[in-house]
């Protein structure tokens, strides 16, 4: 199991009413990628944050990281402040009316695997929060640079879980074909369905979660006869 350092627990655990109660937006981050899978050296995935106030914004961003290889070496960049890798929080002023940008930099060093990260981005005066979910997977490559085929079917790990609004994952399938994803209740009612082409691979997705009540839910991949199942939280 994963450890999360304290300093960013307790951050979370300090915005959460922010999240439950939602407030008048004062900035906006915006995420333009969010999931990557390939074999370059050196991963960056880009944003920008948006002062929509009238005065001065006091930001502070974290970075809570949920898995990586442990060979890659992760930093995040803000407003012009390039961190190093061992540092989780940064905090920055964004004037009224101005974009800063913000930047995940990943180094794989060619070891494959998936590293999965939630940004959170708070305004300190108001604790507004926006944020981020990132996925990057890491795959090897044959002679012929064709991106190797998973062995198994499975589906990933669903961030964010617990969610309040939109849940990411892969499906990981040995051949092209027809898939069923379903979303049920634990007592088994099922919510929705959706049906898709994918083709052999990983195949990343994203549903919305804005429209569900608070509870436990499963989410199912099924084809074939086989089905994968993981299980999600959704607050309000």
């Amino acid at each position: 199991m994963l450890k999360m350092p304290i300093k960013i627990l307790i951050f979370i655990l300090s915005i959460v009413p922010a999240l439950l109660l939602g407030q008048t937006n004062n900035f906006e981050f915006v995420q333009y990628d969010t999931a990557y899978v390939g074999s370059e050296d050196f991963i960056i995935q880009h944003g920008d944050v948006l002062n929509l106030s009238a005065t001065p914004l006091f930001l502070t961003v974290t970075r809570v990281e949920h898995q990586k290889p442990a060979t890659w070496s992760t930093s995040f960049c803000f407003n012009g402040h390039c961190l190093p890798p061992f540092i989780e929080i940064d905090t920055s002023t964004v004037l009224v009316g101005d974009t800063a940008a913000f930047s995940l930099d990943t180094w794989p060093y060619s070891e494959p695997g998936i590293g999965a990260w939630t940004i959170f981005i708070a305004d300190s005066a108001t604790m507004e929060v926006d944020s981020a979910h990132i996925t990057i997977e890491f795959v090897t490559v044959s002679v012929d640079d064709e991106i190797s085929i998973p062995k198994a079917f499975s589906l990933s790990n669903i961030f964010p879980n617990p969610t309040n609004a939109w849940i990411n994952f892969n499906l990981n399938v040995e051949h092209s074909g027809q898939y069923s994803i379903i979303l049920h209740s634990l007592d088994g009612r099922e919510i929705v369905t959706r049906d898709y082409s994918l083709r052999a691979g990983i195949n990343q997705l994203q549903w919305g979660m804005h429209d569900l009540p608070s509870g436990n839910y499963i989410i199912s991949a099924i084809s074939a006869g086989r089905r994968v199942s993981k299980q999600i939280v959704v607050i309000k």
